[in-house]
């Protein structure tokens, strides 16, 4: 019997209220997220429907718990690199270690994982190597660390699964197959490769060079009770929107808005710049959004998480043709379709697009000097 769930849910399906309804506040919980946003926004919703932060309760980033419960605790007995017993200092968040090659050509300053410095830079882990490095200790001590953690805790939560890659994901694994921890875990599979913990890995959306469907994302979690059911429906975003969303990026996703939802592709100069000076509509670029003045502006793949009222897409060249009757993704791959599926799927009322060429002919007038 399954002691883990993993539950695939729909953008704007309400996974943070799900969690925050889940959760037993008397259990001893620990609610993991990526960014220190989504911390914030989990809190909240637990203290709207538990009044407060129950007392055993923490959520935390995944970087704070992994060094917090899986390597602080345990330093007199990891072998980092080379060396054990090392006393650390936290956790270095503000520089990247060195890469194995620059250009193609082998970095001198590049150090082994035999080496501490692979792991460490001024008595810091690497956040991005920490949970390599909790991955590469022994059986025995590993087994030691789940102990402690079966022993503080009832149930863990992780929040945003697709955001998992790399060794990050091979540490959820871990932890999911261990029979004893119980693990809740919950993610929208089509936000993936769109806000990454570890940016060089594909792993595990991609097999070779090819990205992996849903399903073989589902057999990665073999023995572990898989719910695509409860969070099927999106509380966020309109009908209408869904319906769109579903016919032009062959993506399912279906509503339980009750709101009357309207999408529009801008084509009249006067109509381009009315809603694009809007400050009620958040305009959303593929990138480089701070370059332009018409505030309020965000990056597709910064917007997630996010919730607007209206929203305008500019839309890249790849999805020139998005409202023509023959528009295919068949020839796109996921990290081109999902960005854009995150953009779509912000917004509760008003969704405006404006083609690529369109917005060209004022992007002078748009642009911070």
């Amino acid at each position: 019997m399954a002691r883990s769930t993993i539950m695939l849910a729909a953008a704007g399906s309400g996974k943070t209220y799900y969690i925050a309804k889940h959760l037993n506040p008397t259990s001893k919980n620990l609610i993991i997220t990526y960014t220190k946003q989504n911390v914030t926004n989990l809190k909240r919703e637990i203290k709207i429907i538990h009044g407060e932060l129950p007392k055993n309760t923490q959520v935390l980033t995944f970087t704070s718990f992994v060094y917090r419960w899986l390597l602080k605790p345990f330093e007199p007995i990891l072998a980092i690199g080379d060396r054990t017993s090392i006393i650390t200092a936290g956790v270095e968040i503000n520089k990247e270690p060195e890469p194995q090659r620059i250009n193609g050509k082998p970095n001198y300053k590049y150090r082994k994982q035999d080496d501490y410095r692979h792991y460490l830079n001024n008595q810091k882990y690497y956040s991005s190597r920490i949970s390599n490095l909790v991955l590469a200790q022994s059986k025995e001590v590993k087994k030691v660390i789940i102990q402690r953690l079966l022993k503080f805790c009832d149930q863990l939560y992780f929040d945003e699964l697709q955001d998992f890659m790399g060794k990050d994901f091979d540490l959820l694994s871990m932890l999911i197959k261990e029979k004893n921890v119980k693990v809740f875990a919950v993610g929208d599979f089509h936000q993936h490769s769109v806000s990454k913990s570890n940016f060089t890995a594909s792993k595990p959306f991609t097999k070779g060079k090819d990205y992996i469907s849903k399903d073989e994302y589902k057999l990665l979690f073999k023995g572990t009770h898989i719910d695509e059911n409860t969070l099927i429906k999106s509380r966020r975003v309109p009908r209408e929107i869904c319906d769109f969303i579903s016919t032009k990026l062959g993506i399912h996703i279906q509503s339980s808005s009750i709101v009357k939802g309207h999408f529009e592709l801008l084509e009249e100069n006067s109509r381009i710049i009315e809603v694009i000076e809007d400050i009620n509509v958040i305009k959303l670029f593929f990138r480089d959004s701070r370059k332009y003045n018409c505030l309020p502006t965000i990056n597709w793949g910064y917007s997630k998480g996010d919730t607007y009222k209206k929203t305008c897409i500019i839309l890249t060249k790849t999805f020139e043709s998005l409202f023509e009757e023959d528009f295919s993704c068949a020839h796109l791959t996921p990290a081109q379709i999902n960005p854009l599926y995150v953009a779509m799927t912000r917004v509760t009322n008003e969704l405006y697009f404006i083609k690529e060429k369109d917005f060209k002919s004022l992007k002078e007038k748009y642009t911070v000097l």
